[in-house]
């Protein structure tokens, strides 16, 4: 059932190093770019990067473990997906989910399980769920207060994979530890120091990637390093890391985050073993009463053609998004109900060219002719119905991203089915 359509585009010169890894930057004139991260010191960026947009105005930027994006422009926080359209204002589009109090914030971050963290400007630290409704306070109405002071001395807040907390300190130094639970714990203290000196100039831009290497650029001249995190037994990180290039300290933002967005289907597969039916209901077709006011019977030919219209979309339950405007298809069969009408089947000999972004149509034709005999005074009805039926049917697909990286997902298939024609005669008294 699995049918291939397209082709990732090629990327062997640039092969990532991390699965679906990739650089977002914004520039001084608030032009967003992505792309794959550098590979080496004379790889550019600027010029393999895509302009994907522009965040015009923003002041903070931070990207979920899921891809999303959250940004902060004047006192407002929204969210969305990447921005995809060049010449398209991201907040055009995005959705504000809080209002006021984001202007309050220093430091916005992520950790690996998808909770937000936040230091005030006057040095408190905060958690909670993502925000998604602009009229609940996030700090006030969700978050957890778990720092009361000294957090916004801090030049560099960020977490690995893991879930370990570091921290750039005023001191120039830089610690790790696990992240506070309460306002009593005395985080600071209890930190190891794994960086002595020079750390405050790298905080430009400071990210530990997927792979848990320590991504960092200098604020003097924007070298941009890429390295293994440093321990409390070796310290030096700048001598042993790569340096991937220069001149990154002219983008406002830079940030890491996972390539989410689909460019075409490679390969797609149904699953009706797993499928389910949701309901069956019948629907009437065509209806048509003969009546003959004779006194001998009277033959009539009772036929249609009837073309039911059904609709159709998949889930986007994998956390992956399509260009907003874009059209990714595939061909594959339909799901129908089989002869037992307990269980999904694909008709494979017609297939169909389905969407991703959009809702389906397919079109199931009915036809029937038959013979009517009527006695004299009397009235016959004749009706034609079909069984409608609403499924889920599980899927799975390989994809390929915007950026090149192929990779596996699964979701389900929505729709709606019309099967099993009858064709009933009854008298009519009306």
């Amino acid at each position: 059932m699995g049918v291939i359509s397209t082709f990732c585009k090629e990327v062997v010169a640039y092969a990532p190093d991390v699965e679906d890894t990739i650089l977002f930057a914004i520039s001084s004139d608030y032009v967003a770019r992505a792309g794959l991260p550098p590979k080496d010191r004379m790889d550019s960026y600027y010029d393999r990067s895509t302009a994907v947009g522009k965040l015009n105005d923003v002041n903070k930027i931070v990207f979920s473990p899921e891809g999303q994006l959250f940004a902060v422009r004047g006192r407002d926080l929204y969210t969305g997906p990447m921005p995809l359209s060049a010449n398209l204002d991201w907040f055009s589009t995005a959705k504000r989910v809080g209002k006021a109090e984001w202007v309050q914030f220093k430091f916005l971050f992520f950790d690996p399980n998808g909770l937000l963290y936040a230091a005030t400007k006057d040095g408190e630290l905060y958690k909670g769920p993502a925000p998604s409704n602009e009229n609940v306070s996030w700090r006030y109405g969700q978050a957890t207060k778990i720092g009361n002071s000294g957090w916004n001395k801090h030049d560099a807040l960020f977490f690995d994979q893991k879930g370990n907390l570091y921290a750039v300190t005023d001191g120039d130094k830089l610690v790790v530890g696990s992240p506070p639970s309460t306002t009593n714990d005395k985080w600071l203290d209890s930190c190891t120091t794994i960086g002595n000196g020079g750390w405050r100039i790298l905080t430009h831009f400071m990210k530990i990637s997927l792979d848990d290497l320590l991504w960092c650029v200098d604020s003097r001249n924007g070298n941009i390093y890429k390295g293994k995190i440093p321990t409390k037994d070796d310290t030096n990180y700048l001598d042993k890391a790569e340096n991937l290039g220069w001149s990154y300290n002219l983008y406002r933002f830079l940030s890491l985050t996972t390539d989410k967005t689909i460019q075409s289907v490679v390969s797609f597969e149904f699953l009706p073993a797993s499928g389910k039916i949701l309901s069956q209901q019948p629907e009437v077709v065509q209806s048509q009463i003969y009546k003959n006011t004779s006194s001998v019977p009277l033959k009539y030919s009772f036929s249609f053609t009837k073309t039911m219209t059904e609709t159709s979309s998949f889930t986007q339950e994998h956390g992956f998004t399509v260009e907003v405007g874009a059209e990714v298809s595939f061909t594959a069969g339909i799901p129908f109900i089989g002869d037992m009408e307990t269980s999904i089947s694909i008709n494979t000999s017609t297939t169909h060219t389905w969407s991703f972004s959009k809702t389906n149509e397919t079109q199931t034709s009915f036809s029937a002719s038959t013979d009517v005999e009527v006695p004299g005074g009397k009235s016959i009805r004749m009706m034609a119905s079909v069984t409608k039926a609403q499924m889920d049917v599980p899927y799975t697909a390989k994809i390929c991203t915007l950026f090149g990286y192929e990779t596996t997902i699964q979701g389900t298939w929505k729709g709606v089915t019309h099967y099993k024609l009858m064709v009933t005669q009854e008298d009519y008294s009306g």
